[in-house]
């Protein structure tokens, strides 16, 4: 088990585990739950994670590995039936609920009666078995290209994973003598050292905002109790709007989120003019096409310029930075300290570091933002579309609010964890984000 996959399960705290995962929204009426069952039961040989737990070593000094454990379906996938409108306050209580340790780390939760003709399949898992794009190779498993079943979202990447390096790869069977090699080498050297001068400035740009300071009124431990809201908006509308700022969809909802911490900011009292709210942006290390169940990922940091009111110079502001990210360094080099540490670093040592400095994460960050890019196209389960499907990031350590974004099918997901103390605060969050992006989309050329 790698450093990062061992951490998500030292990080224990009293209200929920660190799980991750999405709400699938459906119309209709839900299949059978001996169906879904059926479906889960049929993917497990291939999903090692499904039927694992992860096990400590008798010393205590290597890192934790995975040991086979069965599941029980009628225990790791139920169903629920709710009040009118209750979908966000069951899914708040649902991320309250642990996850033992002695069974594999995952469940599934079918709910109705929160609205006429719809019900919803919250998929949990902990933080310890996958990232976002881990997930999505995980779940896509179980996720169909067709009503009728046949290659599935994970056939399909990987698919489309193969036909790239096709593309791109070219032969490599090519014979090549010494004289070949030496030229390759140098060109490859003179082209790192190239790279490494361009990116520099960069680099110690992102790096700096990571570096030690004060930690602000938005972070904190995280309360007791859960909070988790969400929207749904048209992509292509969002993409539009970017388009005539001359920025990514990307952009347009880091502006968007911006805009939504400085709601925040004004309701508590406090003054944003001149403020950043810093953020960590996870950044996907993963091959593609690798379908494995684990945490590959890095981070970029970016401050948020909460302190300028104008919708256009905040965008422009926030191009500014993600263009810099793109050239920076900074998640290699952070992908780099991550590999050293796990290699190096004894597991204990990990553990007590990990245990006894959560607090520290509110000195180099107020948030956290990840954006996990979906399917283009309709999925099904159990023969069903899927109309929308949501993250669920969870909060931890001193991030007591976190953004998760997931394009699906034309629809842009948002959703926002926090603790249910801050709801308040949660709530005019993602209102504020809502109104950013609306700003942009309503401009003109």
């Amino acid at each position: 088990m790698h450093m990062i996959d061992s951490l998500w399960l030292d990080l224990v705290q009293a209200d929920g585990p660190v799980a991750v995962g999405g709400v699938f929204e459906f119309r209709g009426k839900p299949p059978a739950l001996a169906k879904i069952r059926g479906r889960i039961a049929e993917i497990l040989p291939e999903s090692p994670r499904l039927r694992q737990i992860p096990m400590h070593s008798r010393t205590g000094v290597l890192q934790p590995k995975w040991q086979e454990a069965e599941p029980d379906l009628t225990h790791h996938v139920t169903r629920r039936a709710i009040a009118v409108g209750g979908l966000e306050g069951e899914i708040s209580r649902m991320l309250t609920l642990a996850m033992p340790i002695d069974t594999p780390l995952w469940d599934i939760t079918v709910l109705t009666g929160y609205a006429p003709k719809e019900w919803a399949l919250v998929w949990r898992l902990h933080h310890s078995v996958a990232d976002g794009e881990g997930v999505t190779m995980l779940v896509g498993r179980a996720l169909d290209m067709a009503p009728e079943g046949g290659m599935t979202l994970t056939d399909a990447l990987v698919a489309q994973a193969a036909a790239w390096r096709a593309e791109r790869g070219g032969a490599k069977d090519r014979a090549v003598d010494a004289g070949d090699r030496l030229r390759n080498a140098l060109t490859g050297a003179f082209a790192d050292a190239a790279a490494v001068a361009y990116a520099a400035p960069d680099t110690v740009r992102a790096l700096l905002r990571m570096a030690p300071g004060r930690p602000s009124e938005l972070s904190g431990a995280p309360g007791k109790g859960r909070d988790w809201r969400h929207l749904h908006l048209p992509l292509a509308d969002v993409k539009a709007a970017g388009k005539r700022q001359g920025a990514t969809i990307n952009d347009v909802i880091m502006a968007g989120v911006t805009n939504g911490f400085r709601q925040v900011l004004i309701a508590q009292g406090s003054d944003p003019d001149g403020r950043e709210v810093r953020a960590i942006m996870p950044v996907s290390r993963r091959v593609p096409g690798d379908t494995r169940s684990n945490n590959q990922v890095s981070a970029m940091p970016i401050a948020l310029p909460v302190g300028i009111e104008d919708p256009i110079e905040r965008l422009e502001r926030v191009v500014e930075q993600t263009q810099q990210g793109k050239k920076s360094m900074a998640p290699a080099l952070i992908g780099a300290v991550e590999d050293t540490v796990s290699k190096v670093v004894p597991a204990p040592l990990q553990e007590f570091v990990v245990a006894r400095t959560g607090w520290s994460t509110a000195w180099m960050t107020d948030t956290l933002v990840t954006n996990v890019r979906g399917a283009a196209v309709p999925q099904y389960f159990c023969g069903q579309e899927v109309r929308y499907l949501s993250p669920i990031i969870p909060i931890a350590s001193s991030l007591r609010t976190v953004v998760g974004i997931n394009s699906y099918n034309g629809s842009l997901n948002i959703s926002v964890t926090g603790d249910a103390e801050h709801a308040a605060d949660d709530k005019l969050l993602l209102a504020g984000i809502a109104a950013g992006i609306d700003e942009l989309m309503a401009l003109g050329d």
